[in-house]
């Protein structure tokens, strides 16, 4: 019996030792997005961040319904992630780019999938375990726009977001 157990530790020691660090995240946040003015918005991603270099899939949309003084905007995004060098505290600083779709509705129009990229910059503070706290900020470019009552109201939307993220 002793030997079942001694050996059951061994087997049990071995496979952590040799699994893999998490490196894939799911993130939930909660921040404000401009177009005329700001605007609640939640947002959620999965990620794959095994190091310096990663990559996320986000999707965040405005809270509320939409009206001619507030539009609903949502967008749909695939983002690089880099880690920089940068620390703040215990928190390290990173900066994003990626592209996308953006789309806003309201006061009985729309703008449809407008083409967009989107580049930031953001912090990931360590909350213990597999929790962070992120700060991003983003600033979306959006494609050329024809002026007529379809196309989005500004060109240059940005979104401010606090996010907790679960490392897996």
């Amino acid at each position: 019996m002793r030997t079942v157990i001694v050996r059951a530790g061994l087997i049990v020691m071995l496979l952590s030792a040799a699994a893999a660090p998490a490196s894939a995240d799911a993130t939930l946040s909660i921040g404000l997005q401009t177009t005329s003015a700001p605007h609640p918005t939640i947002g959620v991603a999965w990620g794959h961040w095994p190091g310096t270099v990663g990559f996320e899939l986000e999707y965040a949309g405005t809270v509320g319904r939409a009206t001619e003084a507030r539009p609903s905007v949502g967008t749909i995004t695939v983002n690089a992630l880099v880690l920089t060098p940068v620390r703040i505290r215990s928190a390290r600083v990173y900066a994003l780019a990626g592209f996308g779709l953006y789309g806003e509705q309201g006061g009985g129009r729309g703008s449809g999938e407008v083409a967009a990229k989107d580049i930031g910059v953001g912090a990931k503070f360590p909350l213990g375990g597999p929790l962070n706290l992120r700060l991003d900020y983003r600033l979306f470019l959006l494609g050329p726009g024809d002026g007529s009552p379809g196309s989005p109201r500004s060109r240059h939307p940005r979104r401010l977001s606090a996010a907790i993220s679960l490392r897996f």
